[in-house]
Order: structure tokens, then C-alpha cells, then sequence
């Protein structure tokens, strides 16, 4: 296991995308960081004054980064051989499939802690510091990295099943941008039960009889682009829930993953 973490570490450094993931989220942070800072030196009053904001919204661009990596970075591995001549030098399966989910892992909370890092830094010389609910964003934060987790736990799981790499980048991309669908869906659902709304309102061909609110709400939370929507907009619904949701879905991801790539004909 140690060996292949070692090459992929290296594989990592060495990686483009990994550093365009880095440069284009930064490159965001900061865009956000300067229009607001404008605002604020223009008089105009809304700009937003609170490092929360600003330390959350780059999950929305890790959590697109994350298909694309996740699938060009393992789809490689396939395109090169490099994954039969790790089986015929003897490493299972297994720390094969864990390696790869480490390291898709470790480049995306790298490219989130390095962000994180540059947000303070110019986000307090430019606009000061201003932290509400300081626990409380803490615990969002957290959230948001095991959300990544989630989704790199999912990605993994389609870039390691599918040998082709551009059939396993186009599956990841789509796969993401339908749940992106779903789960706004979703979020307006639930959202009518707290605006007074009936679910037919939203949608005539729905009714209440036949989905809940609990329902709705569990699937807001779960999924990995239901907790995205939440964090990056910092309307959490149930903060405590999240980071359990995104273990337990990376639990059965992984599992599920594992024994699939175990079973996969190496041909």
C-alpha cells in the first residue's frame, strides 16, 4: 500500500489537472474576494463582509473538479498499463483500489486546505475579519470535506469499474451534473414545506401523499450534491447530520467498489 501511495503521490506533483484544479479554485476564491472588495470600497453595501462565506463557496468548484480528476487521473492508469503491471507485480486488488481513493482524496483536500489558506490571508487584508458562529462554521467546514470525500468515494468507484477513460470521464461528468438536477429538485421540495407551499404548487404532479418531508429532507442531506447546495449557500439544514451522511455514503461506495473492481475482468 505504501508503494503505490508513493508512485501516486508522485503521479500527483506531477499532474496538470491536479494544478489547474489548484490555480482555477484560487483563481475563484479571488474573484469573489475583489467584486466583493469592490463593492465595499465603491459604497454600494452589499457586499459580503463575513470570511464564512468566502471559506465555503470554493466546495462548489472542488466538488466539479473532483469527477473530472477522478476520472482522468485513474482513466490514465488504464490508458498506460499501469494498472495490470501493478496486479502482476502482486499488489491486491483491494490497496490497489484504496490507493487510488487516498490519493483522489488527498488532491482534493489539499486544493481545499491551500485555498482556505489564500482566503484568510487576503480575505482579512482585504475586506478584515469576520467570523459569525465560529463552531458553527467549523462544523460546516468539516462537513463540506467529508462531502468531498463522499464524492470522490462515488467517482472512485465509476473511474474504477469503467477501463475506458473517456467513457468512465464522460459517466462522471454526467453522473454529476444530473445530481446537480436532482438534488435542486429536491432543495426547491423542501423548501416549499417551510415556505407554506404545498408540493403540488411546485409540482402539479406531485402530492403530498406521495413524498414526505422527512423524505425529502434525507435525501437533501445524504447526497453528496444535496449537502454541496447546503454548505456553499450556508443554509444547512441539519449541520450534525452531514458529516455522518457523507461517512456512511463513502462506506458503502467503497465497499461496494472494492468487491466490484475485485470481480473485474483485467483483460
Amino acid at each position: 500500500m505504501l508503494k503505490l501511495l508513493s508512485a501516486n503521490r508522485i503521479r500527483l506533483k506531477k499532474s496538470k489537472l491536479f494544478w489547474g484544479g489548484l490555480f482555477v479554485t484560487i483563481g475563484y476564491s479571488m474573484f469573489l474576494l475583489l467584486m466583493n472588495y469592490i463593492e465595499k470600497a465603491s459604497y454600494i453595501g452589499n457586499s459580503i463582509m463575513q470570511i464564512n462565506w468566502y471559506l465555503l463557496s470554493p466546495f462548489s468548484v472542488i466538488s466539479f473538479f473532483c469527477p473530472i480528476f477522478s476520472s482522468i487521473f485513474i482513466g490514465t492508469e488504464y490508458n498506460d498499463g499501469t494498472m495490470r503491471n501493478r496486479l502482476i507485480v502482486g499488489h491486491t486488488r483491494k490497496n490497489i483500489y484504496l490507493a487510488n481513493f487516498i490519493t483522489v482524496c488527498a488532491a482534493n483536500i489539499i486544493i481545499t486546505l491551500i485555498s482556505s489558506i489564500i482566503i484568510m490571508i487576503f480575505g482579512t487584508l482585504m475586506l478584515g475579519w469576520s467570523m459569525i458562529n465560529p463552531m458553527l462554521f467549523l462544523l460546516h467546514y468539516i462537513s463540506g470535506i467529508m462531502m468531498l470525500i463522499a464524492f470522490t468515494g462515488f467517482f472512485t468507484l465509476v473511474a474504477m469499474v469503467l477501463s475506458n477513460k473517456t467513457a468512465s470521464t464522460v459517466t462522471c461528468i454526467v453522473s454529476f451534473l444530473l445530481s446537480y438536477m436532482v438534488a435542486g429538485v429536491i432543495r426547491r421540495l423542501v423548501f416549499s414545506f417551510y415556505n407554506g407551499e404545498s408540493i403540488s404548487d411546485v409540482f402539479s404532479d406531485l402530492s403530498s401523499d406521495m413524498v414526505s418531508q422527512p423524505v425529502l429532507e434525507f435525501f437533501y442531506d445524504f447526497i453528496p450534491m444535496g449537502q454541496c447546495l447546503q454548505i456553499t449557500s450556508n443554509s444547512v439544514l441539519h449541520p450534525s447530520r452531514l458529516p455522518v451522511y457523507s461517512l456512511l455514503f463513502t462506506a458503502i461506495t467503497v465497499v461496494c467498489g472494492i468487491l466490484i473492481f475485485s470481480r473485474k475482468d483485467m483483460k
